[in-house]
């Protein structure tokens, strides 16, 4: 099933449509005042998202105007959907949508518990629908298209309270797109830098996922939530990866992707002991700061 389409409308409808603002008595952090009170009386969909600079720094660190923010946070959302699609990363100079979401408590002071649940629920669907659309095992050197939706997920474990839906909707893997990504994912836990499968259908080059703990935030203290750790450390053992992994291979059947997924099954029953040995170390992986730690074997 593919996921409802992120549209202005719904982002907007989340916060009961906001009309621009224009009494702005938020401080800029920055002391951009004026800047922010301009991003208060422009139209949203006249916004560069260039711009939420400005904003992203006001998520994390001051306090917030709420019709300003009702304003602002669908801008914001839209730009983490389009950065999500283009591959990019959905910061702005030094200022970042997860850093000031989290640092600024922006779920739990500034949303309601149906907003949140609208929220996360367009975070859910905008990365259902980046996965249907990873085909062919694209290789474009450090712009591989599975580099960006991969650092995505593993922002949103930095901030998400819903990513067992997420994750559990993935690996049910409904679309093609969702069992490539799979696999690539996959790939991460059974091979090493020298030994990966994958190989772009377009051009035969053959490549690496890397790490599969990297995000594209710029949080550098912290690690993923506690409650999403512990998700990983209960989800994703060995025996639902072999079974996932046959139902990629069963998705796959006749498409383009098709021999790659086949040799992965195959190197699965090999590497069931590498397989055990690094999904333990997973969630301590990802429990740290980006970067600070690597698999021991």
């Amino acid at each position: 099933m593919i996921p409802a389409p992120i549209t202005w409308e719904r982002l907007r409808a989340i916060f009961g449509n906001p009309p621009i603002v224009k009494e702005v008595w938020e401080r800029q952090f920055d002391y951009f005042d004026a800047e922010l009170q301009q991003l208060g009386r422009t139209p949203y969909d006249q916004i560069e998202f260039g711009d939420l600079w400005y904003y992203h720094h006001d998520l994390a660190y001051v306090e917030l105007q709420p019709e300003l923010f009702a304003h602002l946070f669908p801008v914001c959302l839209m730009d983490w959907h389009c950065s999500l699609i283009a591959n990019q990363t959905c910061a702005h100079g030094d200022s970042e949508f997860h850093k000031g979401v989290r640092q600024g408590d922006v779920f739990d002071e500034m949303l309601t518990t149906a907003q949140r649940m609208q929220v996360e629920s367009v975070f859910r669907d905008s990365m259902l629908y980046r996965l249907d659309q990873e085909r062919g095992f694209a290789f474009d050197g450090m712009h591989t298209p599975a580099f960006g939706w991969l650092r995505r997920m593993n922002s949103l474990g930095l901030i998400s309270h819903e990513l067992p839906l997420l994750w559990q909707a993935w690996w049910e893997m409904s679309t093609p797109g969702r069992a490539v990504a799979f696999l690539e994912y996959c790939s991460a836990l059974l091979y090493f830098y020298d030994e990966s499968p994958l190989i772009d259908v377009r051009t035969g080059a053959a490549w690496h996922v890397g790490p599969c703990w990297e995000n594209d935030s710029l949080i550098l203290d912290v690690g993923w939530l506690r409650q999403n750790v512990e998700f990983i450390r209960t989800f994703a053992t060995a025996a639902r990866i072999t079974d996932a992994v046959q139902r990629a291979v069963q998705v796959l059947h006749g498409e383009p992707e098709a021999n790659v997924a086949t040799q992965i099954a195959v190197d699965l029953e090999l590497r069931t002991e590498l397989l055990e040995r690094r999904l333990p170390e997973l969630p301590a992986l990802l429990a740290v700061a980006d970067g600070l730690l690597d698999w021991s074997v």
